[in-house]
């Protein structure tokens, strides 16, 4: 698989879904109507189209903060099936790639949809991946492992199951490699405020530093 079809199946993966039923063939992801529409209408819309040559439909839901895109294809549906895209709920799935792929763009497409990060206490800010499969998880956990990461340990609760980025470096590192394209990530990450000894990584032009003397972060 190449990089935006890895990229499209953690997308899937994060806040997709695949329904069959009575010959009709649905894919549908979802999102916030606000946080998400830049990045689900600019990118993942036009992903899609591309790379199944298949109309990718907006429906904004009434009365809730629900966007979602959709389309009814049987080939496209049984296209990520042998992806690894389950029909029904993915909770109940052994949730991985069925394929071998490019294991950081599945990862940006993943986090883009389903992670999350935020302002841990004071200065510090950390990553966050959860999801309700346990095989997805250990999954992504692998995979920044095998990036040089060093992500938690997996805890849960009574529904999901977690682990972290914790540390600051590998926090700015994970922006650098992985590079999010959900723009709620990025300026989540930049606006958060850092310890002024710390230099945080400055992802790209058109997202506000802190300050101007920011520097990139560098491994020298």
């Amino acid at each position: 698989m190449d990089a935006n079809e890895s990229e499209m199946l953690g997308i899937l993966f994060g806040d997709g879904s695949m329904s069959r039923r009575h010959g009709s063939f649905q894919i549908y992801i979802t999102g916030h109507k606000f946080d998400d529409s830049e990045y689900l209408i600019g990118r993942v819309r036009p992903m899609f189209e591309e790379l199944f040559q298949t109309s990718f439909k907006v429906l904004l839901v009434k009365d809730e903060n629900t966007m979602i895109l959709y389309a009814y294809s049987k080939r496209v549906a049984l296209i990520l099936h042998e992806w690894g895209m389950p029909f029904g709920r993915k909770k109940l799935s052994h949730l991985t790639p069925a394929l071998a792929l490019d294991e950081v763009s599945f990862i940006r497409g993943l986090f883009d949809t389903d992670g999350c990060v935020y302002r841990k206490y004071g200065p510090y800010i950390q990553i966050q991946f959860k999801f309700a499969s346990l095989s997805l998880l250990a999954y992504a956990r692998q995979t920044l492992a095998k990036l040089g990461l060093h992500p938690t340990s997996i805890t849960s609760d009574d529904t999901k199951f977690r682990f972290f980025l914790s540390r600051q470096a590998e926090v700015d590192r994970f922006f650098r490699v992985v590079k999010p394209k959900n723009r709620k990530h990025l300026r989540r990450f930049q606006d958060a405020p850092r310890k002024q000894s710390y230099r945080p990584y400055a992802y790209r032009a058109g997202i506000p530093r802190r300050s101007e003397s920011t520097k990139p972060y560098s491994n020298n």
